[in-house]
């Protein structure tokens, strides 16, 4: 049988994947040297490759190597295209990384094997090679990634170089693979740690732990600052006060988060739930300027007025009456007001600018 000359697949006219599906058949052999391991490149050629029965991986750049990290991070992703890379944008954006990475971590854990190259190379070799034990074997090297872009499934702006050799002429890169994958020296096993890499994508965790996590991804970097003795000013009673005394740990937390940011942005909006407390927050925040010697005024709605006016008079519900609040306290609709009487504050001679 005449072998095929070379062929030249730039993805714009021959494809890479093309050449794959004619070749690949059931009980095939995969050898593959690339930059990236798209699940993507995995689930649009899952017919052809669900058919081999093993394929031989090896990352062209140190990837997944156990020494790169010095702790372990359960839910951390690495960024080498095992979701997509920026060819595969609208893969990504059809919500489907769930059921792509389970039936992807199946196949890998069935069939795969993967290893990385330990040191950086200044010129990383790419490589496909199909193995069929006879003459349709075929070896396709140059600029192919395992990437929807580098298999020429989905468009791109690469500029792409393969050259597809056949039969015998492959023979020569299956012996190249086979010295590399044949070399613990240069190669180190990640398999495992692309395993771990895929359950996090499909992995079905609580909703209250996706919630958790996204707080904590959030405020994280602000952690540190919340410190009390750096935030309260040296010799503040506030931690002497019935009102802080009287609070959950939670309360204080946010005691001590808004008086930073006061003092940071000039503001500071509290939002907790119904039922969480913010009265008793916001008159802990109240007492500390105050014990500053800052006048403070609350603005309330005139039908929860009494709500605040109670902690500042000599009354038997005030129990926080050893606090001496001292704050002014009107109704919001006084601020549209420039005369007459709230409760016993003139507005027409209120001095706006002590507050």
């Amino acid at each position: 049988m005449d072998i095929k000359a070379p062929k030249l697949l730039d993805n714009k006219d021959n494809f890479v994947y093309t050449e794959l599906e004619e070749s690949i058949k059931k009980g095939s052999k995969l050898s593959i040297i690339s930059r990236y391991f798209s699940m993507y490149a995995y689930f649009s050629l899952r017919k052809s490759f669900n058919k081999i029965n093993t394929l031989s991986f090896i990352y062209a750049e140190p990837t997944f190597l156990k020494t790169h990290n010095k702790e372990a991070r359960q839910y951390y992703i690495d960024n080498n295209s095992i979701f997509g890379n920026e060819y595969e944008i609208k893969l990504k954006n059809e919500m489907t990384q769930g059921s792509v990475s389970k039936e992807c971590s199946k196949w890998i854990n069935n069939c795969v094997e993967i290893k990385s190259f330990k040191d950086h190379n200044e010129a990383p070799l790419r490589l496909i090679c199909v193995d069929n034990g006879d003459d349709s074997n075929i070896a396709i090297n140059g600029s192919v990634d395992f990437t929807t872009a580098g298999l020429g499934i989905t468009s791109s702006n690469r500029n792409e170089g393969n050259t597809c050799s056949y039969g015998f002429s492959a023979d020569s890169f299956f012996m190249l693979f086979d010295n590399f994958w044949n070399n613990d020296e240069i190669l180190e096993d990640v398999k495992d740690e692309v395993l771990s890499q895929m359950t996090t994508m499909y992995k079905e965790n609580p909703a209250e732990f996706i919630y958790f996590l996204s707080l904590y991804n959030i405020f994280s970097n602000d952690l540190d600052s919340l410190d009390e003795d750096k935030i309260v000013r040296k010799g503040n009673d506030l931690k002497n006060t019935q009102i802080w005394n009287k609070l959950y740990k939670f309360q204080k937390d946010a005691v001590i988060g808004i008086i930073d940011k006061i003092e940071r942005y000039n503001g500071c909006i509290l939002a907790d739930s119904v039922g969480l407390g913010k009265t008793f927050t916001a008159l802990a925040v109240i007492k500390y300027y105050e014990s500053r010697n800052d006048r403070v005024l609350v603005l309330t709605p005139k039908k929860l007025r009494e709500n605040w006016t109670i902690y500042t008079q000599n009354d038997k519900r005030n129990i926080f009456v050893n606090d001496r609040f001292n704050y002014d306290v009107l109704n919001h609709t006084d601020l549209s007001r420039e005369g007459g009487y709230s409760d016993s504050i003139n507005l027409a001679t209120i001095n706006w600018s002590n507050y």
